[in-house]
């Protein structure tokens, strides 16, 4: 019995909704070797259940276009069987049109056909791999789209008599290679050099060693780290538009200077950054930029600098806009490019333009060698697709640009799921019903992070391989009793955070039922902060945080208390982390009463000409022992004098959490860092903290880490795993159907 292939569609729930689909492998264990499973996960499945000898492997419901293109890779690489109706989608995307009418076959065929109407034929460019398709060819439109491939915009009358009046394209080789099944020799093998390259490409991306025959300068005294070098490096190579998203802490904007650096071309730059990074990137450009004959200058809120380098905040970029537009830039760098994610907002608007347009306003005008380089140690800030603007902005050669092309990435790696849900109505009679794309989960995150490092692109280098001592995350339940009063707030604080995830998510709650901590996260880490549930959360996590934040700040106290016997330059210090003004008061007061002197508060009350001084306290001032922030540091801010940060309220933001985190754990760090997060016991508050931790490591692992981790596998596979067995790296193997044995086949598109 072979392993049998099946596509399963969903029908549509609602009027409006769409169809989805999932593809299903399923047959005897013993055919699902590592090899095949791993091909598997790689593509989005992932193993559902086992019954005695016979296993199956599924993909989640998607809306979009049905993943065709696997079953054929599955049937002609490792001999799996399709069922009978999958056979027939898969053979009317792949060949040629018959007319509607019937008549050729008393007519005969006529002399010329459109190319679009001709059977599959891929071609390779010297780097682009194009499908020919019709407009009006619904089958193999589903079979491109499904398989990844962008649909050319544009379509000029010599490409349409060559490919049809809807020709599909991708630069992508990991997109190219899932139709290698209809790909003649010579595009295997153009196929095949672009995987190299790709893989070539991804060691780049993660190295940590200067590369050879380096000579970009530094100022006197003055040097780059290897890995800074190795980034800087790349980027000037390639020429192209590129994401630098090392880890927070290891010198991005190092490296962002270093490529003004390496570019004696650039006359024109401009850097956008946050408000209080301002001053900072200015100091930073003069003390190690190597053409003195570049002037510096940074924009104020009415006044544009008439200065070579420019540093611009985001918040004002919108007012010096004409300015802005109205030159070309040879170099743009976009500090916490995380800033960007949103593609209705202002600033991204102004710096990147309409994303979601063809037509519409493209980014900030370049010269035609002009590099817009992203800087963001959380290229992932929550969600996959808020990875959308930096990819389409940087790259959109590779990602495309315009409504379609999001769609496609959201369809292929976070598809939505669509929800009716009743509205006022604008004339204020009655109730209207409106369809609402919700995230759906993740998918084909090893894909994702294949093409992302593919590219040449994307670089990202993680402190974990460096020689920056480790970060340990502690959940910490405080040892207190809560007293009456206490437990009835947060009874009733926890009532309220279900309350409004159910109002929210449109579900409810059957009696004896709760909801689990991560999907109440997931749902309130996406509302924006015009939403009419925005309100309610905050003042449920407000009430939370006061009634936490005299234990906290005991145990924050108690424990700079233990150091009191020591000498003053031995006493540890801590940073801590709360989000509301009451909290931090609290924190503050008590610590001042038993440590005067000792602390230090950085808030949205502190004037940004009083921030640096008192970082420059904390980091050098040893009676200086306890730094409380709210969200205003999270980003641009070094906190090394401590390495230990005490959590009151997280921020259910995992990226946010990532950059608080990130302060005391970077470069110039000599200890190991106690990242401790301190939970109320026995509430909903530990098991929302602990979602929240969880979160964040899978978010890490879904943008740092090439891999199968999260894959579940067979027991064969399990039985090997636990015998020792290494897992296989380039070799593939294949189900050969003629002698029913695995047959390992070299394949370099693979390079894990």
């Amino acid at each position: 019995m072979p392993i049998t292939v099946n596509l399963k569609k969903k029908d549509k729930k609602f009027e409006g909704d769409l169809p989805s689909w999932n593809i299903v492998v399923s047959g005897p264990v013993e055919l699902f070797n590592p090899a095949l499973e791993k091909f598997l996960f790689l593509q989005g499945l992932n193993a559902m259940n086992e019954e005695g000898d016979f296993s199956v492997w599924s993909s989640r419901p998607a809306i979009g276009a049905p993943p065709l293109y696997l079953a054929a890779v599955l049937r002609e690489k490792y001999g799996c069987a399709l069922k009978t109706d999958l056979e027939k989608m898969l053979k009317a995307a792949r060949s040629e049109r018959v007319a509607e009418d019937g008549l050729e076959h008393f007519l005969g065929a006529p002399k010329t056909r459109p190319a679009g109407d001709l059977a599959l034929a891929i071609s390779a460019g010297s780097k682009d791999f194009i499908a020919n398709c019709s407009e009006d060819d619904y089958d193999r439109r589903q079979l491109l789209e499904g398989a990844g491939w962008l649909a050319i915009d544009k379509v000029s009358p010599a490409l349409e008599a060559r490919f049809g009046s809807r020709p599909y394209r991708t630069r992508d080789p990991f997109i190219a290679a899932n139709l290698e099944t209809f790909m003649p020799p010579p595009v295997k093998v153009k196929m095949r050099e672009h995987l190299g390259a790709a893989q070539k490409n991804i060691a780049k991306s993660k190295t940590q060693e200067a590369p050879s025959g380096f000579s970009i300068p530094a100022p006197e005294g003055l040097d780059y780290l290897d890995f800074q070098k190795s980034g800087i490096q790349q980027v000037i190579d390639t020429g192209q538009s590129a994401i630098i998203a090392d880890d927070m802490g290891l010198g991005k904007t190092i490296q962002g200077i270093g490529i003004l650096n390496g570019r004696p071309d650039v006359r024109r730059a401009i850097f956008f950054c946050q408000a209080n990074m301002r001053l900072k990137w200015v100091r930073e450009i003069e003390k190690w930029k190597i053409d003195t004959s570049l002037s510096v200058g940074h924009a104020e809120g009415s006044t544009f600098p008439d200065t070579d380098v420019v540093v611009i905040n985001y918040d004002i970029a919108k007012r010096h806009i004409e300015t802005i537009r109205g030159i070309a830039w040879d170099l743009v760098v976009t500090d916490e490019a995380h800033n960007l994610k949103n593609l209705e907002a202002q600033r991204t608007q102004a710096i990147l333009g309409d994303l979601d347009s063809i037509e519409g306003l493209g980014p900030v005008p370049m010269t035609k060698g002009g590099q817009i380089v992203h800087l963001t140690g959380t290229p992932k800030p929550n969600r996959v697709s808020e990875l959308w603007p930096l990819l389409t902005s940087s790259r959109p050669d590779i990602w495309g640009r315009g409504p379609e092309a999001r769609q496609a990435f959201l369809n292929r790696y976070e598809p939505p799921v669509l929800i009716k849900k009743k509205m006022p109505s604008k004339y204020g009679r009655g109730e209207r019903e409106i369809i609402i794309p919700m995230p759906g989960k993740p998918q084909r995150e090893l894909e994702l992070q294949l093409r992302l490092r593919g590219s040449g692109s994307f670089i990202r280098r993680l402190k974990r391989d460096t020689d920056l001592p480790p970060k340990f995350r502690t959940p910490i339940e405080m040892p207190f009793r809560l007293s009456k009063e206490d437990l009835e707030i947060l009874k009733q604080a926890e009532a309220d955070l279900e309350e409004i995830h159910t109002r929210i998510s449109g579900g409810t709650i059957r009696r004896g039922e709760s909801r689990e901590a991560r999907e109440i996260i997931d749902v309130i880490a996406g509302l924006s902060f015009d939403s009419p549930h925005f309100s309610e959360i905050a003042r449920v996590r407000r009430n939370l945080g006061v009634l936490k934040a005299p234990h906290a700040a005991r145990f924050i106290v108690d424990e700079l208390l233990e150091d009191r016997e020591l000498s003053e330059d031995q006493r540890r210090k801590t940073v801590v982390f709360a989000h509301h003004k009451e909290v931090i008061a609290t924190i503050a007061a008590l610590a001042g009463q038993e440590l005067p002197g000792a602390v230090r508060v950085y808030d949205g009350s502190v004037s940004n000409s009083k921030r640096q001084s008192r970082i420059d306290e904390f980091q050098e001032d040893p009676n200086a022992r306890l730094f409380i922030m709210s969200l205003a540091g999270a980003t641009g801010i070094t906190l090394t004098a401590s390495a230990r940060m005490r959590v009151v309220e997280p921020d259910w933001s995992p990226s946010n959490m990532v950059q608080i985190e990130d302060r005391i754990w970077r470069i110039g760090q000599e200890q190991a860092c106690d990242i401790g997060y301190l939970f109320v016991p026995n509430s909903l508050d530990v098991k929302m903290g602990l979602s929240l931790i969880q979160k964040m490591e899978t978010d890490e692992r879904a943008i740092n880490t090439i891999g199968f981790r999260g894959m579940k596998v067979t027991k064969p596979q399990e039985r090997e795993k636990q015998a020792g067995a290494k897992p296989e790296s380039a070799l593939v193997a294949q189900v050969n159907p003629q002698v029913g044995c695995r047959t390992p086949v070299t394949q370099p598109e693979l390079p894990f």
